[in-house]
């Protein structure tokens, strides 16, 4: 800052995937060895601010302490984490490093050639006769899409804060343009515009007759939806952002909150404490934690008390519930984690949008004799489904519930309104916005069918299931169909819900 008067420069801003660090580069002005798997990546980022004429860039490597067990470091972590927003918004642009960041370049220019010549059509001659290159063009696009930097967890906000996005060998990387592409793919796979030739490859990840079409590659595995609310609002809203980051991988538990905060609102940030050192995770790892782990369960257990508090978001009580636990915000939701945790019994479960993310118009109290929780409906659970996994088969299970309940009378209003609301809030390339209001109809009409056959055969007919499982917060795993009677009221209601449990050793 001297060089410049205390004026912040023009500066460009590097979001890098280092992969298994191997060396510890010395670096002049820099007082630690700065951890990288290939010094090559180094030096190509030297040449690209030679050739673009670049005097200043910032790199949380070269500009946050990385002194491992340092309290100085420590400190300074702390400091900078929720200054990450300032950083990546203020830079001109950000230059990429992928982990594979030679091969992505390539794969990246040949897939952009590909769209460019095919992509104005999603039927037609043009499809079907360049079939082959089209479908082979996938691999190609798997090379983009399945690289480290679209999966790790620190570089979802560098994802999403710059305002532009390049590559090393200076093309531009349009991330909405990606997006973009992918649902081009999906388009012309679901429609049966493109079927495999005879002689295409065969892929693991593609899966034509099932509704996922491909794997992995769904708009909510890269998330760019949220960058309009981003750009709209200054902030993501907590609770998406937490479930869009839980497949990301992280090398440190507690990165699956700090690296978030460069996302959200400040107002739902807590006091950052990475040191291993300080007391509070001293005494909550001595259970055998990791000082990661503590952190992570501490300081998520702060933000949901601070947030549920202020009625930011309303919880939904679910049914892992500790007497010997009093800690306001510790079980009244689900504690983040991942599905990897989740599937070795590792804390509560995953998180779903449909359990926090609706607005509280009061605040929770807490008092001396509980909570004092403003409440959707209050009710007596008289029935619950099994529990009902992800996809079109599963689906089929609510389906058949739902219209035998109606049949024996329950009041399917609650349930035949949250799967409109899916409907309407559907992937974009699934449920087109003029198919809307025709599929809520057809949906209204199966579910108050006259009889289960002629339920399925309007589903099948207009193509509902496959809609549904993309609809917004109708696919997912642990779903039952539940059964309430509310107070004051006689006739059962019938809503879809996500019951949390904790595995007990």
């Amino acid at each position: 800052m001297q060089e410049t008067n205390g004026v912040v420069p023009l500066y460009l801003v590097v979001s890098q995937v280092w992969g298994d660090i191997k060396e510890h580069m010395n670096i002049p002005s820099v007082a630690w060895g700065v951890p990288i798997s290939n010094s090559a990546k180094w030096g190509a980022i030297l040449d690209y601010c030679k050739r673009k004429q670049i005097r200043w860039l910032w790199m949380d490597i070269l500009c946050i302490d990385q002194t491992r067990g340092s309290p100085a470091a420590d400190q300074e972590k702390a400091k900078e984490i929720p200054k990450m927003t300032a950083y990546y918004r203020g830079a001109t642009a950000c230059l990429v490093i992928p982990d594979r960041y030679e091969a992505f370049s390539k794969a990246y220019q040949r897939v952009k050639g590909v769209y460019s010549a095919f992509g104005g059509a999603t039927t037609g001659d043009q499809i079907s006769n360049h079939a082959l290159t089209i479908w082979n063009s996938m691999e190609t696009m798997n090379t983009v899409i399945t690289d480290a930097w679209f999966s790790r967890i620190w570089t979802y906000q560098e994802f999403l804060l710059p305002k532009h996005h390049f590559l090393l060998d200076g093309q531009r990387l349009d991330v909405n343009g990606i997006r973009l592409i992918i649902d081009w793919y999906h388009k012309i796979l679901r429609n049966k515009s493109l079927q495999k030739p005879a002689e295409g490859k065969n892929f693991s990840f593609v899966a034509p007759g099932t509704e996922l079409v491909i794997r992995g590659w769904t708009p909510e595995h890269m998330g760019y939806d949220l960058k309009e609310e981003l750009d709209r609002n200054g902030h993501l809203d907590l609770a998406r952002v937490v479930q869009q980051t839980l497949q990301k991988r992280c090398t440190k538990d507690e990165d699956r909150l700090f690296a978030l905060y460069g996302l959200i609102s400040d107002d739902e940030k807590v006091t950052i404490e990475v040191s291993a050192r300080s007391p509070s995770v001293h005494n909550a790892s001595a259970n055998g934690e990791s000082p990661d782990r503590a952190t992570l369960r501490m300081k998520w257990v702060q933000t949901m008390v601070k947030v549920l508090t202020a009625g930011r978001i309303w919880p939904l009580l679910y049914n892992a519930l500790d007497p010997d636990d009093i800690t306001p915000g510790f079980h009244w939701m689900p504690r983040i984690t991942t599905p990897s945790n989740h599937a070795r019994g590792v804390w509560s479960g995953p998180i779903y949008l449909d359990t926090i993310h609706h607005k509280n118009l009061h605040t929770i109290q807490v008092a001396d004799d509980g909570l004092h929780i403003a409440v959707r409906r209050v009710g007596r659970i008289i029935g619950t489904s099994t529990n009902m996994g992800d996809g079109g088969g599963e689906l089929n299970k609510a389906i058949a519930c739902i219209w035998l309940l109606m049949a024996k009378g329950f009041n399917i209003d609650p349930v035949v309104e949250q799967f409109k609301y899916g409907l309407s809030h559907a992937d974009r390339d699934a449920v087109l916005q003029d198919e809307v209001a025709g599929a809520q109809m057809a949906l209204e009409a199966a579910l108050r069918a006259r009889s289960l056959v002629e339920c399925f055969y309007i589903f099948e007919q207009a193509q509902l299931r496959s809609k549904l499982v993309y609809g917004n917060g109708i696919s997912g795993w642990h779903r039952q169909i539940v059964c309430m009677v509310a107070e004051g009221q006689h006739q059962p209601l019938v809503f879809m819900a996500w019951i949390h449990s904790t595995k007990r050793a």
